[in-house]
């Protein structure tokens, strides 16, 4: 007997994450914004991941995004450009634990 266990994204959060933790912090972050200003979501059009598994973009509607909010989606981008497979193989097993 097998027994599958699923991961939630809290303790997928928790798991290590050598290729993408900025991309985790910007994720983390972006919990205390909304849709329009959720930076997590902008990275998810920029990467093209949103357009390619939804054929739509996240975010209809941008709103302005803080200091902050635009340091983290540098510091994900760039690990982006470094790692682009590993980050988007990260991405994929959280919106896995998501449900998406």
């Amino acid at each position: 007997m097998t027994t599958e266990t699923t991961t939630d994204v809290w303790e997928f959060l928790e798991l290590p994450n050598r290729y993408a933790p900025e991309t985790q912090a910007l994720y983390s972050w972006g919990l205390n914004c909304n849709h329009n200003s959720n930076p997590f979501l902008v990275m998810l059009d920029l990467i093209g991941w949103s357009e390619e598994t939804y054929g739509v973009t996240m975010i209809t509607k941008h709103e302005s995004l803080g200091y902050m909010e635009l340091n983290y989606l540098a510091d994900a981008l760039k690990e982006y450009a470094d790692h682009p497979h590993e980050v988007t193989a990260w991405i994929d097993s959280l919106m896995a634990c998501e449900g998406v």
